[in-house]
């Protein structure tokens, strides 16, 4: 996410470092490259300007000693009133038993999944028991993804809404009560466009559930088109906060930086994937971290908490002593799963984000399938010890999984690149690792 801006603002920096001090010419000329950069972003021009005039007006103000390193300076004020321009953190506020989260947004922007991501938040992370209502009664398919979607997560939903149409939501507070569920969240219809009819029927709709909180989802691949329709729905059906979706494809990140201060309104969460673990609190620390090249350690950790099983702890402690099988690269294809978004995490890590460029997601996902399949039909013994896999044996599990040869041959080749970065991690650590990839 973000790579576009992130690669300007690091190579400019990156220049400037080696300048020692920098005299008033090149503090203009590089507010002139960030300018440039942060438009190119999609940031808006007047948050562009605003950004730019405080962050010269501070610097300026400064007399800069020889201790202090100037390009770093100007890079830490950057960063706070970048920070300060995107607003400080707000979750999606839950009051009480019965409250409403009213989801509205353009067709496409990732609502229904989005219903189901929050849900699943607000049970992990808060403790409440979430009940979820489809009422786009434009489109039947998108009831039956809700329903779908709730049920392989456990979560209740109500599935005969719409045969009683707008009567049944004045008794959705009693019917989620009766679920022994905290509070409720309604998926609404949407349109490819902003028009009356759907500007009608959402406020329709908020007047009759009267809403705790109205939240606007976001396609966050929208670009500069973000903002006009954030307005739209704010001047149409008002609205108390965003969700950012597909946040991970975002490689501009120009809406995001604009929203609180063109909007006036804060950004709840960010979709960093497709999995339904994957929504995150919108952290504007953090983000600005990333776009800096800084990466974002502690959100690193924080993640690697929430998926790493003791299961996995045990594993580490077996390759510690230097044994990898194929059972071993399952299990690790598995936690890249549980994980999330890959492009994500090099994100996280200071000095990882050029590395992501040579990442494919899809090809990776891709892989990943055809592995497990390979290696599932592979017998106990070929997986303890690769090296029993000869022609034949590479011919019979290829035709066991479905795939070609030339596949089992890709993946002892993955394999044992994967047992090579094993070793090196446990000899030389984050920089062998980086010395490697390079």
């Amino acid at each position: 996410m973000l790579e576009f801006l992130q690669e300007k603002i690091t190579k400019l920096f990156e220049k400037l470092s080696k300048r020692g001090l920098l005299s008033e010419q090149d503090i203009d000329d590089a507010l002139k490259d960030i300018r440039i950069a942060l438009l190119e972003a999609d940031v808006h021009y007047r948050v562009v300007k605003e950004l730019l005039e405080s962050v010269k007006q501070k610097v300026m103000g400064e007399e800069l000693s020889k201790s202090i390193n100037p390009s770093q300076y100007l890079l830490g004020i950057l960063k706070s009133e970048l920070i300060s321009i995107m607003g400080a953190p707000a979750p999606v506020k839950i009051n009480g038993t019965g409250d409403i989260v009213m989801l509205v947004g353009l067709q496409g922007t990732g609502k229904t999944t989005t219903a189901v991501k929050l849900a699943k938040y607000m049970k992990d992370k808060k403790g409440l028991k979430p009940y979820l209502v489809s009422i786009d009664f434009n489109r039947p398919a998108a009831q039956e993804q809700l329903i779908t979607l709730a049920k392989a997560n456990g979560f209740p939903v109500n599935e005969d809404i719409s045969s009683k149409g707008y009567e049944a939501l004045k008794d959705l507070r009693l019917v989620s009560a009766r679920q022994g569920c905290d509070f409720i969240i309604v998926d609404t219809a949407g349109r490819l466009h902003i028009d009356t009819a759907l500007v009608s029927e959402l406020k329709q709709v908020k007047e009759t559930l009267n809403p705790a909180q109205t939240v606007l989802v976001v396609d966050s691949m929208m670009g500069h088109d973000v903002l006009k329709m954030a307005e739209g729905f704010m001047q149409g059906v008002g609205y108390d906060g965003a969700i950012f979706t597909k946040f991970e494809g975002d490689t501009r990140g120009g809406a995001v930086i604009s929203f609180r201060k063109i909007i006036d309104k804060p950004i709840f969460y960010t979709g960093i994937g497709e999995a339904v673990s994957a929504l995150e609190p919108f952290d504007p620390d953090k983000l600005v971290a990333r776009i800096i090249g800084s990466g974002d350690l502690s959100g690193l950790v924080e993640k690697m908490t929430e998926v790493v099983t003791q299961e996995d702890v045990e594993d580490a402690k077996h390759l510690a002593k230097g044994k990898f099988t194929f059972q071993d690269f399952i299990k690790q294809l598995k936690m890249v799963k549980r994980i999330g978004s890959i492009e994500s995490l090099f994100d996280m890590v200071p000095g990882f984000g050029k590395l992501k460029n040579n990442i494919q997601p899809d090809a990776v996902k891709k892989d990943m399938k055809v592995y497990e399949a390979i290696i599932n039909s592979m017998t106990n013994q070929e997986r303890s010890n690769p090296d029993l896999l000869n022609g034949k044996r590479k011919q019979r599990i290829a035709k066991g999984s479905g795939t070609k040869p030339e596949d089992v041959n890709r993946l002892i080749k993955r394999f044992y690149e994967s047992q090579r970065m094993m070793d090196i991690l446990q000899k030389g650590g984050i920089k062998g690792i980086k010395k490697y990839l390079h």
